[in-house]
């Protein structure tokens, strides 16, 4: 079995270590679903050459603990790597390893070890310490506080991370940070560190595609001020939370999730093996979203939190009989199913690290499943624009091209949730949808026929659309923009051509950026202010 592109980078630091390379620290940032699981397995060849004593591998969650444990016993892994090392789930244990090469842990077992048992046995042995999806890490936050002592002491660090963001925008420990205007963003280059993006992943055939399917519709709900909105879900750019609350919390979910149950049922005929999540806003909702699963005759169980009934509802679904699990936030982040093909998102939470967490549930490629062109993730959600703006982020990322007229993500108002909502849901019902497939390369599986006047008037739509969300997002008057654009062009966008409007876009994404990543012009409206009208922080609301 041949290594991935991470993995045999990665392999080539070790060997380089092995060598006398003076490298302790190695960062590894691998698109989620890539194949971390690999790393920590490899990085044990330290331990066989003596350059090491033991592995310590921190996760997020328990449900990850046990996960990363077996990859260690797996036979795929064991012939793959030649390996015969092994690894203990320990929380806080007096000799965490206790014979074997290592052990598995969690942030928040290492931010309560009051006794500091873990530090005592780093301050007895030269450990290799993995910190697995590092971000969740805040720096000078707790869990650095925390783990910082270990990394002084490790022998050697190896960051891992699939999302190198945080969803609160707060910087993430141990990462050095660059400025960029008024932002500063993660900048890790060098001979120690490994990147491992969609394209990467794609082209080696090791993740599968993502086919989306964003539904929109006409909801209404009243305001605590007695003022009644009402219009489609897509449109909701200034009161996207309040838009989304109301979506979740009437007809609208119940569609949108038998939609995505029916896709499924039909695609089980061809993949008996296939499984599907639906992740909900709370508890109390997942609650309520079981029991209408149930009511239409579906086999299904929830896992709400971290503890051992949870894990063993997750253990159930990896490998029983139980197809259909709802959840809140467990099965997302490292969660390894194979037959996960389907993800159907009732959540309200519009964080980017979050979202691509949650999607890459069902990029894991199923051996058992036929030829890979046969497979693909699919992906049911509303179409909202701040969840258009995480597909969008995502199609950048795994720089293809999306298959439809997709428009671009919007920037709005708070769809966190980070308070009570002030709205009374009044009705909500699915109206259209859209399918966006992006990852394998090609056009439209079918002829489509796009003539000039369809281009040009996606073309002023994207523009009409860019102005509104550079506006929106800096404070301008839409009027303005506009404005300066024509005046720039020296005509109106209704009399272009086809060869104008796609250099006068060109141009509007270059002057009016929408990732503030541009130098103040003469007689242009710059990107102003700390673009702070959407908090990123992944919160629940309170039902």
């Amino acid at each position: 079995m041949q290594l991935r592109k991470h993995q045999r980078e990665f392999k080539d630091i070790i060997d380089r270590i092995k060598s006398g390379s003076d490298i302790r620290h190695i960062y590894l940032h691998v698109t989620p679903g890539g194949g971390k699981s690999a790393i920590p397995i490899i990085s044990g060849e330290l331990v066989k050459t003596g350059l090491a004593d033991a592995i310590c591998w921190i996760v997020p969650r328990l449900t990850l603990a046990y996960q990363a444990e077996t990859n260690f016993a797996d036979p795929f892994f064991r012939e793959m790597l030649g390996h015969n090392l092994s690894i203990r789930s320990s929380t806080n244990e007096t000799n965490p390893c206790r014979g074997q090469h290592g052990f598995v842990t969690t942030y928040q077992a290492i931010g309560v070890d009051d006794k500091k048992t873990a530090l005592r046995d780093f301050d007895r042995k030269r450990y290799i310490l993995i910190l697995d999806e590092f971000h969740h890490c805040e720096e000078k936050g707790v869990w650095h506080k925390a783990i910082d002592p270990l990394v002084e002491r490790a022998q050697y660090v190896i960051f891992m991370t699939g999302t190198l963001s945080r969803g609160d925008g707060k910087k993430i420990a141990w990462t050095p940070y660059r400025n960029y205007g008024e932002k500063f963003l993660p900048a890790l280059s060098g001979e120690n560190v490994v990147k491992y993006n969609r394209s990467d992943a794609l082209g080696e055939r090791a993740i599968l595609p993502l086919r989306f399917s964003l539904y929109d519709g006409h909801i209404e709900y009243e305001k605590t001020t007695g003022e009644t909105v009402s219009g489609s879900l897509s449109d909701q750019y200034k009161d996207t939370g309040d838009a989304i609350y109301t979506a979740l919390n009437t007809d609208f979910a119940d569609q949108l999730l038998q939609e995505g149950l029916d896709h499924w049922g039909n695609y089980r005929k061809r993949h008996n093996r296939s499984k599907v999540i639906v992740v909900t806003a709370n508890i109390a909702h997942g609650k309520t979203i079981l029991g209408k699963v149930k009511s239409w005759g579906f086999l299904a169980k929830i896992a709400a939190s971290d503890d051992r009934a949870a894990q063993k509802t997750l253990k159930e679904f990896k490998t029983g009989n139980l197809d259909i699990l709802v959840c809140i936030a467990m099965a997302y982040e490292g969660f390894d199913c194979k037959p996960l093909t389907h993800v159907i998102a009732l959540t309200h939470i519009r964080s980017v690290p979050w979202i691509e967490q949650m999607v890459a549930r069902s990029v894991r490629i199923d051996p058992y499943a036929g030829p890979y062109e046969t497979q693909a993730g699919y992906i049911f959600a509303p179409d909202d624009p701040l969840f258009r703006r995480v597909v969008d982020q995502i199609k950048k990322e795994q720089n293809q091209l999306a298959t439809d007229s997709e428009t671009k993500g919007k920037n709005t108002n708070n769809g966190n949730g980070e308070k009570e909502q002030d709205v009374i849901p009044i009705g909500g019902s699915i109206t259209g949808h859209r399918e966006i497939l992006f990852g394998y390369g090609d056009t439209l599986s079918e002829s489509v026929i796009i003539t000039i006047s369809d281009q040009e008037r996606a073309l002023r739509e994207k523009i009409f659309k860019h102005v509104r969300e550079f506006s929106f997002r800096n404070y301008y008057n839409p009027k303005r923009i506009n404005a300066e654009i024509k005046g720039y062009a020296q005509k109106p966008r209704s009399d272009m051509t086809l060869k104008e409007l796609r250099s006068l876009l060109l141009y509007v994404e270059s002057v009016y950026p929408l990732d503030r990543k541009s130098e103040p012009m003469a007689g242009i409206s710059h990107a102003r202010g700390k673009d702070k009208r959407v908090p990123t922080q992944a919160t629940l609301w309170k039902m």
